[in-house]
């Protein structure tokens, strides 16, 4: 797996590019992440916008990128509605409407997002993994041969968790997503903000389940 990133401005999520084909999130600011996207791969090669979740620092970019490469949208299936609410979505928040996005692709708790073929010819996965707490249809994406966990807004580097006080958060379920993540074999983490970890990430996940634990009781 061929992970890229974008990194973000202002307060645009990051933005990582999946064998050139796939993104995990937009980011909002169409005028800054397209010209960046193009550096790295051209756009009518992007294939498929997966959402973590459907907060506008993560979405907010998403049309103009299908409007030039044609890719389709896809999310968590609880959390699709929440595209078009102005609070839900955070959009509110900076300021700005939400755009007219429809979701083409509904995801599940143990689906697998087909990304490419691996060095060894076998097909690689990104696995769906249900996560609320930052948002009641939260989803992080792990790809088990190169230990990779995208982890969006449930949790970050050393030890971050996401916020959980906006209206459609779950903060009760916050501890019990990250108990989740524990159990798995994550080497590198790739958050919605801030820096990945490439090394020893499990340490970070270990570090925000004490976290939430605290504030989350």
């Amino acid at each position: 797996m061929i992970v890229e990133k974008i990194v973000p401005a202002y307060y645009d999520s990051n933005v990582y590019i999946i064998n050139k084909k796939i993104l995990i999130d937009a980011g909002m600011t169409p005028d800054y992440v397209l010209p960046r996207l193009e550096k790295i791969v051209p756009v009518s090669n992007i294939e498929l916008i997966v959402l973590t979740h459907a907060h506008f620092d993560h979405f907010g970019a998403a049309p103009a990128i299908i409007q030039k490469s044609g890719a389709q949208l896809g999310i968590y299936e609880t959390e699709a509605d929440a595209l078009k609410h102005a609070e839900f979505s955070s959009a509110l928040n900076f300021g700005q409407a939400c755009p007219d996005l429809t979701p083409d692709v509904f995801y599940h708790d143990g689906d697998k997002i087909p990304i490419g073929k691996g060095e060894n010819g076998e097909e690689e996965y990104l696995e769906v993994i249900h996560t609320p707490g930052h948002t009641s249809g939260c989803m992080c994406l792990y790809e088990k041969n190169s230990k990779s966990l995208f982890s969006g807004d449930t949790i970050f580097s050393e030890g971050g968790i996401g916020r959980s006080d906006f209206g459609n958060s779950t903060p009760e379920k916050m501890t019990q997503s990250i108990q989740k993540l524990t159990t798995l074999d994550i080497q590198n983490l790739y958050p919605g903000h801030g820096s990945p970890t490439h090394k020893n990430a499990k340490h970070s996940v270990d570090l925000s389940l004490k976290f939430s634990e605290r504030m989350n009781p």
